[in-house]
């Protein structure tokens, strides 16, 4: 397996050095092994491992969600069994993933809400006559 140095895995991976260093010590990713000289040195399965990662964080997952997914999705298939996949690892994937959901959902909820009460604002300092939100 081909080896990278800490620099190359970040550009391929498309983060910064401190967020690989941030991902080690929060435990998302391995502590790579070391050179005799002290370089860390990742593999293609620390690429992966960090894109999973951001496209985790893309979706809206915290932190601790993604270490419950990336222990999930190392149980979808064990052993590289490719026709057995594990129903307790989907069934745990789908639960994280509506808890997200609804998250999201009522973050959609909230910011309707803020921007009505904006735009009521707005359009009563339009027709100069203001509507402060306190005295409603």
């Amino acid at each position: 397996m081909a080896v990278m140095r800490t620099g190359e895995l970040a550009a391929r991976a498309g983060v910064n050095i401190q967020t690989l260093r941030f991902y080690e010590r929060e435990g998302l990713l391995r502590a790579p092994e070391r050179t005799a000289s002290g370089y860390r040195d990742y593999d293609e399965r620390d690429l992966e491992r960090v894109r999973f990662i951001r496209v985790c964080q893309g979706l809206g997952f915290t932190l601790h969600e993604i270490e419950q997914l990336t222990h999930l999705h190392r149980r979808l298939r064990p052993s590289g069994e490719e026709e057995h996949v594990q129903p307790a690892a989907v069934s745990g994937i789908v639960e994280l993933a509506n808890e997200r959901l609804a998250a999201i959902n009522e973050k959609i909820r909230l910011l309707t809400a803020m921007r009505a009460e904006l735009t009521a604002l707005l359009d009563g300092l339009a027709q100069q006559t203001p509507l402060c939100p306190a005295s409603r």
